[in-house]
């Protein structure tokens, strides 16, 4: 009798792990053959209904297998600022931007997720040369600033030949090349200063929905805690050590240690 159970368990046993197997292998095949851009229907489809976890789940899949661009992160940052989500909306919203500098609905999303933050942390810059510098930086991607720096070195290059070949355009051509090489300097800069802060000091997001910033890197009961951050805040990191990250506010100016969980980096590591 007590064979005949058992024989039956291990019947129904492999049944089960055969469907498990079957499953398995039915999802295995759909994440191989479903494209990017009919995962990505699938996802725009699931935010249409109101299942935002969901789509927030396939967007997040298509990220992992290496695809980005700026509808995906713009999705994406809708999808999570649905939930609730001010951090990660943001920080996607600033993902999208940078690849899409210019697009009004995602300048205006991020305006609208910012104006929901708890923080209002603004700089204040004095020098209209870095006012006019973070303007170009904000208007343009970082290649869109070296294509412009390369042709504006060739119209250069091609008003000095005309210049020597033309002497009587000399003097027209002096100017021009004045007023091109002030615009062709002002990129250089805008693309150097663009490439240390992102390595340096990086951009990132809180996504922690409060956190303490501490002197030091360690807990609140070793180090003094100097103010709070909340979800959406948008710093610096300026170094990371154990598990903790040394973040500075706007203007770098006021500085602290959080847990390197409770933010995330515009450009992913």
């Amino acid at each position: 009798m007590m064979s005949f159970f058992f024989s039956k368990y291990r019947v129904w046993l492999s049944l089960v792990l055969a469907l498990l197997l079957v499953n398995q292998l039915s999802f295995l095949v759909w994440t191989q053959t479903v494209s990017p851009t009919e995962a990505m229907s699938v996802a725009n489809d699931r935010y249409e209904s109101g299942h935002y976890d969901e789509a927030t789940d396939i967007y997040e899949s298509i990220l992992e297998a290496g695809i980005e661009n700026s509808s995906l992160y713009y999705n994406l940052g809708n999808a999570y600022f649905k939930q609730g989500d001010l951090g990660r909306a943001i920080l996607n919203y600033r993902r999208a931007q940078r690849f899409s500098p210019r697009d009004g609905d995602i300048i205006a999303n991020l305006q609208i997720a910012r104006a929901q933050t708890l923080d209002r942390l603004e700089a204040t810059e004095n020098s209209s040369l870095t006012n006019f510098v973070k303007v170009a930086e904000e208007w343009l991607t970082l290649n869109e600033a070296a294509v412009i720096a390369l042709l504006l070195w060739l119209l250069i290059c091609t008003v000095v030949l005309v210049s020597i070949v033309r002497p009587k355009l000399r003097r027209t051509g002096l100017w021009l090349v004045g007023i091109l090489g002030l615009l062709l300097l002002v990129g250089v800069f805008s693309i150097a200063n663009r490439l240390y802060n992102d390595y340096t000091s990086p951009s990132a997001v809180v996504l922690a929905e409060k956190v303490d910033v501490t002197s030091g890197p360690g807990a609140t009961d070793q180090y003094l805690v100097e103010f709070e951050l909340h979800a959406g805040a948008e710093v610096r990191q300026l170094e990371a050590r154990a598990g903790w990250k040394r973040i500075a506010l706007p203007g770098n100016h006021i500085q602290g240690w959080v847990p390197e969980k409770a933010i995330e980096l515009v450009i992913k590591e």
